[in-house]
């Protein structure tokens, strides 16, 4: 029997691009997944990056020396700080041209002369080829180092922007068919098999998804869509007896259920378009064998393990099937194992050295005189202070001050002869060794000012730990499509268990993946029909489930979703006549809560110089002199004014040293893993999507959150985004925000476009304490960018206004240039002249280079960033500024070459 290919008529466009038909080779299947639209799977947007993102570039430290937890690691692991689900960036596409000529309904392209081929009207013939912009990556459009967790969003591929279609030289062809060449020659074919117009994928060194951002500041408000590359037309099969292009069993089947009984099909023949899904931050298809990343951060400031990242396909297989009551079914399976690094623990200590001049004091005195004490004799000498010695080996050695004070005598003791003449030798005398008596008091720090010989700046160092833990997931993939004469429906199943080395929640987490392992796959019901498959299936189908919000840096239990969108009719000529697609889901995983606290470590002086006295004063006498001294005891009062006989000693010291006064400050987070259960669902069209998405997050504080988003692309390069998400118990991590974003293209020619844009994020609630502390970092921002394509360069400005919206970042102007002289090989640098922000960023600059131009050839990138952190000004008005270098080298590699593409 015949064996007619699956279809996929597809018009992939870049960011406003014009319309391009091409078809692409799916597999052995039936279904036509025609469509002309923009790919609109979600990306991130780097403009509204709405992290909390105490961003290493752009968030601000505030008092404490606190850098953004998630702008420091990569994107594969982030912190959960960034709730801003960005809305996919959707690539506007011009209206489809009319036919010159409404003559020849068929769309056949009629040949130039009559052929002579006895197979062919139109022999085979090579059609023109159409390239992509070699649009380079800028600094912002790779993965941010950030390590938030809160980018909910899955991000997508970018689209090649294409040029307009060229119409027809000749006005001889009013139905608008290609012409062949020369007559043909093949006994089955009007127009032969011929490669059709191809769409280069784009020279990227790596995903936005998969490789660290080199700037955490370059906000590229370019938007990105989907990147498809479009394939050759699927071979014509021998026999026309197939109008629908359904696959034909080799034999008629005797299965009473079906006409083509299940099999399985070539990997090679399954576009990877329709089984693409996001698996726990990782993009695979069917294709996917491996994928492994690591990287390693280098700095003065930071020690930090080495983070990698790998992905194993275990087996996979695609099933297709139609049934006796014409219902097409294309049923996948996978199964993979994964393993990566994930941030544990994260500890920043900042220490302080300020020089200071540290003062002390020694004081010594006694007094004796006539007994006046009941029974003692009252021509004895009695001494009228208490025995008191500090003890100077109990010196605390970081304070400096006195831990031990010995009574050596009590008020009112006779005293000896041998003691009374040893006390009138001259300086202090503080007793004999038999009978000590008197105060001797010695304290080295009686306080400091700031300051001293040596030095009037203060100092300041940081020093930042990362460390992370292993988690292990085994994961289960199922999805479920099937198509009938008016439709098709979408069901998607994920089962993952994952299993950390360090895991706080252990039993909890382990025993709902144990349970999560028995719910039912999701297998998408729908009604037979007498009347054949439509193969024209939406594409909105498999982008809306693309599109659906998954938590990212989380770890997924179970997800079930199901898809649904009417397949196109003849009478769909515009973009705007494709039928939505709907795509609704319930997920359960594992989401990172950070658990932060702040508190002193080591306080200390830390001594420079030797103790000098810097003046000293004393007497001593009777009667005969001027010497006065007054005790008071226990409420009783003596004074050499109404003592007989009397004999007074008073010393007094002033002692100065310089010191250095040292004080750590220790900033600490702990990720733990807690049950995440979230419904979201999307509405995509040909040039929106509308998103909703609630949860609940159950922490020691259950987080509920309710939220939805809209993103809109016209056909006329406009960009439209706006959304809107609110918490109840927000942290520093998940708090409310409202975003919105305008973005406007000017296309020049194919190689050449300018963007032009401006948004916002406003964060609402975001939370200004850490344990007892207030601790204010800002989470908003208003920006004014604007970016210009031109060849193998691309040149953005971005400027951040401070204080419009409160809790904003302050004010910033960021430039970036990319230049990529080689589709393998791109170089990045960026400047920022202006920015007021405590923790930035100035300058910096990458290198990404790739073995060849596909997404899993073997990938080398090497990072440099200057890094500042202002302290503010200390005592003596100087500016309190730590600058450090960061290097970072990353490698990535995986097989085959393109699993997302062909």
């Amino acid at each position: 029997m015949i064996i007619n290919a699956l279809k996929f008529i597809v018009n992939p466009t870049g960011f406003l691009s014009t319309a391009y038909n091409g078809s692409i080779l799916v597999g052995l299947t039936l279904l036509t997944i025609a469509y002309s639209t923009p790919a609109i799977a979600e990306t991130r947007s780097n403009l509204l990056n709405t992290s909390n993102q105490l961003d290493s570039s752009a968030a601000s430290v505030s008092d404490l020396p606190e850098t953004t937890p998630l702008s420091e690691t990569p994107n594969w692991f982030t912190y959960p700080t960034n709730q801003e689900p960005s809305s996919p960036n959707l690539a506007s596409e011009p209206e489809p041209t009319e036919p010159q000529s409404t003559n020849n309904p068929n769309g056949l392209p009629p040949p130039s002369a009559p052929s002579t081929d006895p197979d062919y009207i139109i022999p085979p013939r090579s059609a023109p080829s159409v390239s992509d912009i070699p649009e380079t990556t800028s600094l912002s459009e790779t993965p941010n180092w950030s390590t938030s967790a809160t980018n909910q969003e899955p991000s997508s591929p970018n689209l090649a922007s294409e040029p307009e279609p060229t119409e027809p030289q000749s006005t001889n062809n009013p139905n608008g068919l290609p012409q062949p060449s020369a007559p043909s020659t093949d006994p089955d074919y009007i127009i032969p098999p011929r490669i059709a117009p191809s769409v280069s994928d784009l020279p990227q060194a790596s995903p936005l998804s998969e490789t660290p951002n080199w700037s955490t500041f370059a906000t590229d408000l370019e938007p990105s869509s989907p990147n498809l590359a479009s394939e050759p037309e699927p071979t014509k099969p021998p026999s026309t007896n197939n109008p629908n292009g359904l696959p034909q069993p080799s034999a008629p089947s005797t299965d009473p259920d079906y006409i083509i009984p299940p099999r399985i099909a070539p990997d090679e023949k399954i576009s990877p378009f329709t089984t693409n899904l996001l698996l726990n931050d990782i993009p695979i298809s069917h294709l996917t064998e491996w994928e492994f990343s690591g990287f390693h951060t280098f700095a003065d400031t930071t020690d930090s393990d080495i983070f990698f990242n790998g992905t194993l396909k275990l087996n996979s297989r695609v099933i297709e099937s139609l049934s006796r009551t014409n219902i097409y079914r294309v049923d996948q399976k996978g199964t993979y194992l994964q393993l990566r690094t994930v941030p544990l623990e994260r500890t920043i200590t900042t220490t302080t050295t300020a020089p200071q001049t540290m003062t002390g004091l020694e004081l010594q005195m006694s007094l004796t005189g006539a007994c006046i004490f009941p029974d003692t004799p009252s021509d004895q000498q009695c001494t009228y202070t208490p025995g008191l010695v500090i003890d100077r080996n109990s010196i605390d050695p970081e304070f400096f001050v006195p831990t031990r004070v010995f009574q050596t005598s009590q008020v009112g003791e006779v005293l000896k002869p041998e003691t009374l003449a040893f006390m009138q030798l001259p300086g202090f005398q503080g007793g004999t060794s038999s009978q000590p008596i008197g105060v001797d008091f010695y304290f080295p720090n009686s306080g400091a000012y700031p300051g001293n010989s040596q030095s009037r700046k203060t100092k300041v160092e940081r020093k930042e730990e990362i460390d992370y833990t292993i988690a292990g997931t085994f994961s289960r993939v199922r999805q479920v499509v099937k198509a009938n004469d008016r439709e098709a429906v979408l069901g998607r199943t994920i089962r993952g268990f994952t299993l950390f080395v360090d895991d706080e929640n252990r039993w909890l987490n382990t025993a709902i993946q144990a349970g999560a392992q028995f719910l039912p796959d999701v297998i998408p019901d729908l009604e037979g029909s007498k009347n054949q498959v439509n193969t024209n299936i939406n594409r909105n189908l498999f982008l809306a489930a693309n599109n659906t919000r998954l938590p990212s840096s989380s770890f997924t239990i179970y997800s079930a979703g199901l898809g649904r969108a009417e397949s196109l009719t003849p009478n769909v000529t515009s973009l705007s006549q494709v039928p939505r697609a709907n795509y609704n889901s319930l997920w359960l995983g594992l989401s990172p809560v950070i658990d932060r606290a702040l508190e002193d470590g080591r306080i200390f002086y830390d001594p420079t110089g030797p103790q000098v006295t810097l003046v000293d004063a004393g007497a001593e006498g009777g009667a005969n002199t001027n010497v006065q001294l007054f005790s008071a005891v226990n409420q009783n009062q003596y004074s050499t004014a109404n003592l007989q006989n009397f004999y007074a000693q008073v010393y007094l010291g002033f002692l100065q040293q310089d010191v250095n006064f040292v004080r750590e400050s220790i900033y600490g987070e702990k990720t733990s893993y807690y049950p995440h259960l979230s419904f979201t669902g999307n509405w995509t069209g040909g040039e929106d999507i509308l998103r909703y998405y609630t949860g609940v997050i159950a922490s020691e504080k259950p987080k509920l959150y309710l939220g939805a988003d809209y993103t809109r692309n016209t056909l006329n390069n406009w960009s439209f985004r706006g959304g809107a998400i609110g918490y109840l118990n927000p942290d520093r991590d998940y708090y409310s925000q409202l975003w919105g974003s305008v973005a406007k293209t000017f296309r020049f020619s194919r190689r050449a476009n300018l963007t032009l844009s401006t948004g916002f994020n406003y964060a609402l609630d975001r939370e200004t304490r850490i344990g007892d502390v207030v601790s204010l970092s800002p989470a908003s921002e208003v920006a004014l960018s604007a970016r210009l394509n031109w060849g193998i360069f691309s040149l953005g400005l971005t400027n951040y206004f401070g204080d419009i919206v409160p809790n904003s970042y302050d004010d910033r102007l960021l430039a970036e240039l990319t230049i990529r002289p080689l589709s393998t090989l791109t170089l990045s640098g960026y400047i920022a002249p202006i920015d007021k922000n405590s923790s930035r960023s100035l300058y910096g600059a990458s290198v990404s280079w790739q073995l060849e131009n596909k997404y899993n050839s073997p990938t080398l990138s090497l990072n440099w960033q200057n890094k500042q952190y202002d302290y503010g000004d200390d005592v003596f008005e100087n500016r309190l500024l730590l600058n450090d270098n960061v290097f970072t080298i990353l490698f990535r590699i995986g097989s085959p070459a393109n699993p997302l593409s062909r």
